[in-house]
């Protein structure tokens, strides 16, 4: 590729992926017109067998195909470097309408590269109104959460099924994220309803039960906090009480409360006084005496406590979530 010129690259471009595509319409459309004609073509791209090839192609085109915007070349026909395109004059064999549409294919690449890595983007691209969301240091993650409902929305509506199954799969991987920090059994919910016999998004039928599964999953977490929320309990409390079921979602018991209680408090009691030096030593003499005090705990509710029965599902969640309390707070 290196060896090619830019517009010798634009040809090869649009042999492999436009063949047959009227692309002048990238000269006169704006604003949503633009964005309408992109999400055709890389649904077209996307949905083309086996497995959208053409959509990866153009990606791999300009990067590797990791979650870094790595340049495959060092010297690229149309990049600067990594993901920024040469100014007009740095390209001057290209035209003014070449070049407009070079810069449009790369746009598209990245988009489609984003979506292949999972990466979550600036979702102003998919649609006229969707607002991205900076909450978190993370540029676009939190666009991608599932309270989000304009996105979520967006991907029940869209004609672009292909785009929307790639969209929902980085949803689901930030709520994985999310769960992997903050409730483990909320974490194997997710990877069994979400990732289980995914398919073959080549095929229409396979990308909606992936985006059906994904936010029907999505939905009922976020129903579960809501209804432990409902019952006075916070979401360290939810935590705990889905560790004690070794499951989530479930029904709410109130009896369980005042073992969910017993059980936070004692965390709570044994943590150093912050600020703290955190180390392996101290995390070990935290979990100590945590779970000496669960173990009373457990007795004391008629719980069932075995430490050394590996494949009990609430002894790992409470070996996570006591990591997660001594070096988070």
């Amino acid at each position: 590729m290196s060896n090619m010129t830019p517009k010798q690259f634009l040809e090869h471009i649009k042999k492999n992926v436009f063949k047959g595509i009227d692309l002048k319409p990238v000269l006169a459309l704006q604003g949503d017109g633009l964005r309408t004609f992109t999400l055709e073509q890389l649904e077209r791209l996307r949905s083309t067998v086996p497995d959208g090839h053409y959509a990866l192609w153009l990606s791999d085109q300009f990067w590797t195909a990791d979650r870094d915007l790595t340049m495959i070349t060092d010297k690229h026909p149309w990049l600067a470097f990594e993901w920024e395109m040469k100014d007009r004059e740095q390209l001057p064999e290209l035209n003014d309408d070449e070049y407009k549409i070079a810069c449009w294919i790369e746009e598209l690449a990245l988009l489609s590269h984003d979506l292949y890595c999972h990466e979550p983007f600036d979702v102003v691209q998919l649609g006229d109104g969707l607002q991205g969301r900076f909450a978190q240091t993370d540029l676009y993650k939190d666009s991608f959460r599932y309270d989000n409902k304009a996105l979520v929305e967006w991907m029940k509506t869209t004609p672009y099924r292909h785009i929307a199954a790639m969209v929902c799969y980085t949803m689901a991987d930030q709520e994985i994220d999310w769960a992997v920090q903050h409730n483990q059994a909320v974490q194997d919910y997710y990877a069994f309803q979400c990732w289980r016999n995914r398919g073959d998004w080549g095929k229409l039928e396979d990308c909606e039960d992936f985006i059906r599964r994904s936010l029907d999953a999505m939905q009922q977490i976020e129903e579960h906090y809501a209804k432990g929320h409902a019952e006075g309990l916070n979401d360290e409390e939810i935590r705990v009480l889905d560790i004690m079921f070794g499951f989530a979602p479930h029904n709410y018991c109130a009896e369980d409360y005042p073992a969910v209680r017993d059980i936070c408090a004692a965390a709570q009691k044994h943590l150093p006084q912050t600020p703290y030096i955190k180390s392996e030593q101290g995390l070990r003499a935290y979990g100590k005496a945590v779970f000496a005090d669960l173990e009373k705990i457990f007795a004391k509710h008629g719980m069932t406590w075995d430490p050394s029965d590996a494949t009990d599902l609430t002894m790992g969640y409470l070996d996570a979530w006591v990591y997660d309390k001594y070096y988070n707070g």
